[in-house]
């Protein structure tokens, strides 16, 4: 199974844009508890956060049924409050380094060289948000979403189950 929590910090550890610009990586579990961003704010600008939890469903493409895990990783900024100006150099940074993870997400699967798992990522289709002017004061940046769609065994097996009894 992927491991997003690993393999999302070994690329936040290293890409060249995040070391020279000292992006230090961190978990959360969902854009409102961003707890990293806050117990790191003094003394760290930028932020490579992963999700510790995952949106999933289960469906059936036809030839048996999957597992899609939606992994989420946010790539956030610090600005000087009030400086559009800033802001603007920050998005970009952000925008940079998604477009570094993205391509390296993309090597990756293609090379099979980090985990045979990387197999089931829809690199396709990777969905991007970049945060408005106003969702964090003094913050910019970006999340982005990629799914996994695993093969799992729905089969029924019967003595996983009591006997009914009639009534």
């Amino acid at each position: 199974m992927f491991d997003p929590i690993s393999y999302f910090r070994k690329l936040a550890k290293t890409n060249k844009i995040c070391k020279s610009n000292n992006f230090v990586y961190d978990l959360c579990s969902d854009p409102d508890s961003l707890q990293g961003l806050i117990s790191n704010y003094k003394t760290a600008s930028n932020f490579v956060f992963a999700s510790d939890t995952v949106d999933s469903n289960t469906h059936s493409q036809g030839v048996g049924f999957f597992d899609r895990q939606v992994y989420t990783v946010w790539i956030l900024a610090s600005y000087k409050f009030d400086d559009m100006a800033d802001r603007e150099i920050k998005l970009k940074l952000c925008r940079s380094v998604f477009q570094q993870f993205l391509s390296r997400l993309i090597k990756d699967k293609e090379d099979m060289t980090y985990d045979d798992d990387l197999a089931f990522l829809d690199v396709q289709k990777v969905y991007k948000h970049e945060l408005g002017r106003y969702s964090m004061s003094g913050v910019t940046g970006l999340y982005f979403m990629v799914n996994s769609d695993e093969p799992i065994d729905l089969q029924f097996d019967e003595t996983e189950w009591e006997q009914e009894q009639s009534e």
